[in-house]
């Protein structure tokens, strides 16, 4: 029922955006700072990002839900099932911090708190027991999102991610436990890993590589 409550959001929004183009005349003014990032198609930028920007925000339930079942097969809910909570909360009770924006806009601000979580989440795995728990790379799609939203506030969003992750992993997550250790170790083999294969590094899919290098 919450993800159809995300995905009616969802619904909701994108029509608004069909009849106002509100965030993709948003984003236009963004153009030039992501172009710094990524290649975009010349003048076909602001659709090229609202078109991103949509696919940003529309994989976010599936990605949960896809988490949901995997986790629930290979018994790990009890891991997995906190992050998936914090995630959807940010959708169906977001921050006061995000009352100020409205339709398209404020989903990606939504999107970018649940991508970012589960970006700060793997990384937190990778440094306490040497592997993600979430074998998938979505940093070169937050940092894009991130240059859309703009800083200050987009600083404001990655710190209210730093307070989620502090609540996530408090101290009554026992790394050194023998249950956690049997969990990271089947972890490779399960059907998190699996599942994870099916969503490729989004930016790259949809034709935003990177000219940094």
């Amino acid at each position: 029922m919450t993800m159809e409550v995300i995905n009616q959001q969802i619904r909701n929004a994108l029509s608004d955006e069909a009849i106002t183009l509100q965030l993709q005349n948003a984003l236009s003014s963004r153009a030039d700072q992501v172009a710094r990032i990524v290649d975009l198609p010349e003048g076909e930028a602001a659709e090229k990002l609202l078109e991103f920007v949509v696919r940003y925000i529309e994989d976010v339930p599936q990605m949960l839900l896809d988490l949901q079942a995997a986790a629930l097969e290979a018994g790990l809910s009890h891991y997995v099932q906190p992050v998936i909570q914090m995630a959807t909360e940010f959708f169906v009770t977001p921050p006061a911090a995000l009352s100020h924006e409205a339709g398209l806009a404020a989903l990606m601000d939504k999107a970018y708190l649940a991508h970012r979580l589960l970006e700060e989440v793997n990384e937190t795995y990778i440094h306490r027991v040497g592997q993600p728990l979430i074998p998938m790379d979505m940093t070169l799609s937050n940092v894009i999102i991130h240059t859309l939203i703009g800083e200050p506030f987009a600083n404001d969003l990655d710190q209210l991610v730093d307070i989620a992750v502090k609540r996530l992993f408090g101290p009554q997550m026992a790394y050194q436990s023998p249950e956690f250790k049997a969990f990271m170790n089947r972890q490779e083999a399960s059907n998190l890993v699996h599942i994870w294969r099916q969503w490729p590094s989004m930016s790259n899919e949809m034709g935003l590589t990177s000219n940094l290098l």
